[in-house]
């Protein structure tokens, strides 16, 4: 809670005849409260927002700029605790400080335990949230004008729990934790379901993606791409991707090279047939695609 002005008597309390107020938590989206250049992310709510917008920040190539959808919630409690307050011997009562507020709520669309492991791996960071809820709306910090910059959580307190399928209940991820202490209520500002031209509620973050390099010869190799889901012995394929989804570039003689051809010959196994290379040389593999994420490979040809 902001200091006392001594200046000012009361806040005026008139409203006009309609008022902006968020709906029930449809589901988050995860920021990094600073990106590289510890710049603290925000919405610049004079950009326009629509679908490349929100597709490019979804697949910003400096991850600590991205925005990390979850999935949709349920059953969400999102509340403030009491008061902090000292009581005196004489019955009197003082105010300390606002009680926290806390967050609850459940996933049951892909409850994996791969998804809750990524999702535990954010308490590493400065977390920060935007809320959408049920009607599309994006709620956030509207402290300061034309900015809405995500809620600030207090990241030892980010707690994601894998609940397993019982003989009554469904698999499901519950998230809690608690924002952080100058976080306060009177804050609280949304951009509205009808200043965006997309659905903010079907946002999806991305897929990492698993390459393996096999067959190397003079003018080609073979990638077999997967993801992190699936069984032990059969994760799930990368599917439907082209050549121009894929860059190479040949770090020995700094220049690119260009692939002639990629064909993906089984789900998820793609070959790949460039000009021959000169042997022991170093390149590299490049995807670019919306909805995947894979850490460049390192090729030395043969």
């Amino acid at each position: 809670m902001a200091a006392c002005d001594c200046e000012v008597v009361f806040g005026n309390t008139g409203t006009p005849d309609c008022v902006s107020i968020g709906s029930v938590t449809y589901r988050l989206v995860g920021v990094p409260t600073y990106d590289s250049t510890g710049t603290k992310n925000f919405i610049d709510t004079t950009d326009t927002l629509d679908s490349a917008y929100f597709t490019a920040l979804i697949n910003q190539a400096d991850d600590s700029k991205r925005w990390y959808p979850l999935p949709p919630m349920l059953n969400v409690e999102d509340v403030r605790a009491e008061d902090i307050t000292e009581s005196f011997n004489d019955g009197s009562i003082a105010f300390i400080q606002e009680g926290s507020r806390t967050f609850k709520g459940i996933t049951i669309k892909t409850p994996s335990p791969e998804l809750l492991g990524k999702i535990k791996s954010w308490r590493c960071s400065k977390i920060s949230v935007y809320v959408i809820d049920i009607d599309g709306n994006i709620l956030g910090d509207g402290s300061e004008a034309g900015r809405l910059y995500p809620f600030k959580v207090d990241s030892e307190t980010w707690s994601p729990k894998y609940m397993k399928t019982t003989d009554t209940t469904k698999a499901k991820i519950q998230i809690d934790y608690t924002y952080s202490k100058d976080e306060v209520d009177e804050n609280i500002k949304m951009i509205g379901a009808n200043e965006t031209s997309v659905d903010v509620k079907d946002l999806e973050g991305l897929q990492d993606v698993n390459g393996v390099v096999s067959n190397i010869i003079a003018t080609g190799f073979t990638d077999t791409l997967t993801g992190c889901y699936g069984t032990a012995v059969n994760p799930n394929k990368i599917k439907g991707l082209v050549l121009a989804d894929f860059t190479l570039y040949n770090e020995t003689t700094t220049s690119a090279i260009t692939i002639t051809s990629v064909t993906e010959t089984s789900d998820g196994v793609y070959v790949f047939v460039f000009a021959a290379q000169t042997a022991a040389d170093v390149m590299t593999l490049s995807l670019s695609k919306d909805g995947l994420d894979m850490a460049d490979e390192t090729i030395v040809a043969v």
